[in-house]
């Protein structure tokens, strides 16, 4: 099978920084066209995102994956999903039988994928499961092999706006949090984007760096470079209304600088959002140390 290049995303180009839900249906054209019809999406970095999630994996599984309480009603729902799903988006690499899905293509991952955690291994997207239940939702899975500086394991377990609680200007989302965690697991599928600043393109952001790395390297955010990097996930939100439950899955993406620059309207964008960011915000997404030094390879 041929993969694509990876589909482009300017989430920025409005002008505005801000962590509004900014749910939009699945299958919106953003200017990819077709490939922004799937809800899985492979391209040609795909052997690079999973030799990402492989090496998380050896390096230690507990930073990367977690379970809380997750149903196996919810497991089976979820896996089915998935299941149909790839097969429908890509039968060069995923075939159905009897129920079970099978991927087709790579002898170095399970042939059958019978759990959340084979299945995980053999796309790009990172997984999510948020569970309710009459009185409250929380993380119940997590398998993020490429987290954007921040500890899984912080989050499992928890409401799904007390997880984002830490971000900068959420507690307006959290007013209308009942009726957002509804539509999630009853309306939609919708899709999602964040994004951020990065001095590298490595999918993988743990804060805490494996045994070895530079933590300054590791982190990421050193513009000294004069390189840097806009990262944005592409997150959609399956619901499962059956067993009160919602799939996110997050797909990152790289666009490096050189392209960005090439285009007046982006690059202006992406300086307006910028200037646009609150203190708390520049300091949350890592900007605030190396600012300055950001803001002027932008307008250089």
């Amino acid at each position: 099978m041929r993969l694509p290049h990876p589909a482009k995303y300017t989430p920025w180009s409005k002008g505005v920084y801000d962590v509004a839900p900014s749910l939009k249906p699945l299958g919106t054209d953003f200017g990819n066209g077709v490939a922004d019809e799937p809800w899985f999406q492979f391209d040609t970095r795909l052997d690079e995102f999973l030799l990402s999630k492989r090496s998380a994996l050896a390096e230690d599984p507990a930073k990367y994956v977690h379970r809380s309480n997750l149903s196996q009603e919810v497991e089976t729902a979820a896996l089915a999903a998935m299941g149909a799903r790839l097969a429908s988006e890509y039968p060069e690499l995923f075939r159905l039988h009897d129920g079970d899905l099978f991927q087709t293509v790579d002898s170095q991952l399970p042939s059958k994928l019978s759990s959340l955690e084979a299945l995980a291994q053999c796309v790009q997207e990172d997984i999510c499961i948020v569970q309710a239940n009459d009185q409250t939702d929380w993380i119940a899975y997590l398998h993020v092999c490429s987290p954007s500086h921040w500890r899984p394991s912080e989050k499992l377990g928890k409401p799904f706006f007390d997880v984002h609680d830490v971000i900068p200007g959420f507690d307006k989302v959290n007013r209308v949090a009942s009726s957002l965690v509804d539509a999630m697991i009853n309306k939609g599928p919708f899709v999602r984007f964040v994004w951020g600043i990065e001095s590298d393109q490595r999918p993988n952001h743990h804060p805490d760096p494996p045994p070895g790395a530079n933590p300054s390297e590791w982190e990421g955010r050193d513009f000294s470079s004069g390189k840097f990097w806009v990262r944005t996930e592409r997150q959609v939100i399956w619901g499962l209304p059956e067993v009160k439950a919602a799939l996110f899955t997050i797909k990152v993406s790289h666009m490096p600088d050189t392209e960005l620059m090439a285009r007046a309207d982006w690059k202006e964008s992406l300086v307006a959002a910028l200037n646009s960011m609150s203190p708390a915000a520049r300091q949350y997404k890592g900007l605030a140390k190396d600012w300055d030094r950001l803001l002027n390879l932008l307008t250089a």
